[in-house]
């Protein structure tokens, strides 16, 4: 797990933003919007990496399909290893 984490968010473009997006979930489920406001980023720029992590199993949706008003939390699989995504995060801030 902690090497998907790595790549994500030290070895691509968009790590950074992925990385905000995940330590603002750890507070609690939000809409793609909510955190677009939250994070003065572009709602279709949450969309799309909220897309990237859900596909690599690190954010699911909460009830219902993917839609505007979708709720995104942390996947089971990274609360379990979300210590692992504090050190890499860790590493972002030190670069």
């Amino acid at each position: 797990m902690d090497k998907r984490i790595a790549h994500l968010i030290l070895g691509t473009r968009g790590g950074l933003n992925r990385g905000r997006i995940l330590a603002l979930l750890r507070s609690g489920p939000r809409n793609a919007n909510a955190m677009a406001a939250a994070l003065g980023l572009d709602y279709k720029t949450v969309r799309h990496h909220l897309d990237v992590l859900r596909e690599n199993d690190l954010v699911m949706g909460v009830g219902g399909q993917a839609n505007y008003g979708t709720l995104y939390a942390l996947s089971p699989r990274l609360q379990m290893h979300y210590d692992e995504f504090e050190a890499v995060w860790r590493k972002l801030g030190e670069k």
